[in-house]
């Protein structure tokens, strides 16, 4: 999670999960490009981006970052036009920063224009950018863990699962984000948010609370978002997540209440964001933003 945006988007009805009965590689087209994933230091998938005529850079793609951030030494380096500063909800918090306009942004054979990208130190960013919420809307993206690449192709139709071991679930959408509220975490009915940009998964207090999980108990932490402010939080284990028919079993997860949770209305009952350790259990994910629907592919060994 590099940053959220505080917004108010009305709440769409939630459908329920089902179990998908075809072949498993048709989910994506078959003339989806691939693009090669890598890893940076905190585990989380970065990409190779083009900016105008600069680059490669390298991206993490974060599904719960309301918009694409860029570093500010490529900003710098690449001259790029200084716009209006805006105000973002960070882990730690409200903070203004100054914004750049990017020309062109491109992504394997898809460019994204005229995007005005707030800016931050890269060392804090921990990568060159970040892939957010409005270069990935109105697209479905498969990230394969097995194949180490992800898939990108917009979407006009909703498409079904084909094969027996994927599991897809229905969100409801808030501020831009898909929610998935048919989550629990050891019996506790959860708000999930998919974090890809979190190497770690992050509950609320209320959460905590409600999983009667003590501070004294669980080891201690700090959170550290784009802004380079901390936060500090409780680590601990928490027994099995369900989405929907989705099953994760263990979950490691830093508890502590960042603002995009009280950004999101979601500061007063138990949720979570889900980060990448917790993703990495299944073969695939998909992430249907047009359609509201994620996709797991479940381990064939599971």
């Amino acid at each position: 999670m590099a940053a959220q945006l505080a917004a108010s988007v009305p709440v769409e009805p939630e459908t329920e999960a089902y179990i998908a009965d075809r072949l498993p590689d048709q989910f994506i087209q078959p003339d989806a490009e691939q693009i090669e994933i890598a890893k940076d230091r905190l585990e989380r998938m970065t990409v190779s981006v083009r900016i105008d005529q600069g680059g490669p850079y390298a991206f993490i793609i974060d599904t719960a970052s309301q918009r694409t951030i860029l570093s500010k030494e490529i900003a710098g380096a690449l001259a790029l036009d200084i716009e209006d500063e805006v105000t973002i909800v960070a882990l730690a918090g409200s903070t203004v920063v100054q914004t750049v306009f990017v020309p062109s942004l491109t992504l394997g054979r898809r460019s994204y224009d005229g995007l005005v990208s707030p800016t931050f130190r890269s060392a804090n960013i921990g990568a060159d950018g970040v892939l957010g919420l409005d270069s990935l809307q109105g697209q479905r993206i498969l990230f394969d863990f097995l194949g180490r690449n992800i898939s990108v192709e917009d979407t006009s139709e909703p498409l079904r699962s084909r094969s027996l071991r994927e599991i897809v679930v229905t969100a409801r959408r808030r501020s831009g984000q898909l929610i998935f509220t048919n989550a629990t975490i050891a019996g506790v009915k959860t708000s999930v948010i998919i974090d890809t940009g979190g190497e770690l998964s992050i509950g609320n207090k209320a959460l905590q609370r409600r999983l009667r999980l003590k501070s004294s108990a669980l080891t201690q932490l700090n959170l550290v978002d784009v802004t380079g402010r901390s936060v500090p939080a409780d680590y601990g284990i928490a027994e099995e997540l369900l989405i929907g028919r989705a099953r994760f079993g263990l979950i490691p997860i830093a508890f502590a209440d960042i603002a995009p949770f009280k950004a999101l209305r979601l500061d007063k009952k138990p949720a979570l964001f889900l980060g990448m350790d917790a993703l990495r259990k299944f073969d695939r994910v998909a992430i249907d933003f047009a359609n509201r629907k994620i996709y797991f592919l479940i381990p064939e060994d599971a």
